[in-house]
């Protein structure tokens, strides 16, 4: 019914209700979605199959969530061209995988340009917030510049997004500064050395050290 029924909600519903069924995340029907979600024409149907990936999504599923992440602006002969709402999908299927740290390690640098990429490139905003919550995960460079470069937008989703990547990137915080931001990384020899920690401004805890945590 996912892959041969007639019309795009009949396929959505087969996807949903294999992902509901307790085969949902069997390696076999990993392989139904991830087909569903590269050539789909329907884009509804290609959400659901992308949704259906994050439970088990591992370092099989990186691939197509950067195929299908690029597909604006590179052919990938196995994969259609996806739109923004589609695009979205396949960034917060990467982010659960980089999230879980599910991909293995000689996937990382393709990770990290397709994100880089992306943030600079893509036209839609919900790709590229998601994508500065995905770069949080890679204390390297050029990521801390890139999320700088991001504190220029006039987007205060996008600006607010970079500081807190930055801030757990870093355990500092120059409150959406770029300037102070480039000034410290410039003098900073290890710019890593203290990521995961909150902020002294930012604690609420009588002042000790707080491990800092993502909302999600």
């Amino acid at each position: 019914m996912a892959l041969e029924a007639d019309h795009a909600d009949d396929r959505r519903k087969g996807v949903m209700g294999l992902a509901a069924s307790r085969d949902g995340s069997a390696d076999w029907a990993l392989k139904v979605y991830d087909t569903i979600a590269r050539t789909d024409i329907n884009a509804t149907v290609r959400i659901a199959a992308l949704c259906a990936m994050v439970p088990a999504a591992g370092p099989q599923q990186v691939s197509t969530a950067i195929k299908i992440l690029t597909s604006a602006g590179h052919m990938h002969e196995d994969v259609r061209p996806a739109n923004g709402a589609v695009r979205w999908e396949a960034a917060k299927l990467l982010l659960a995988i980089v999230d879980a740290q599910a991909f293995e390690e000689a996937q990382r640098d393709e990770i990290v340009k397709t994100l880089l990429e992306r943030l600079a490139r893509d036209p839609d905003r919900n790709v590229r917030l998601t994508v500065v919550d995905a770069l949080a995960y890679f204390a390297q460079s050029p990521v801390p510049q890139a999320l700088i470069d991001t504190l220029e937008e006039d987007d205060f989703a996008l600006q607010r997004a970079a500081e807190q990547a930055l801030i757990a990137l870093t355990g500092h915080t120059h409150h959406h500064d770029p300037r102070a931001w480039r000034s410290w990384l410039e003098k900073t020899e290890d710019p890593f050395k203290d990521a995961g920690l909150t902020p002294p401004e930012l604690q609420t805890s009588g002042g000790r050290k707080v491990r800092w945590e993502w909302p999600w």
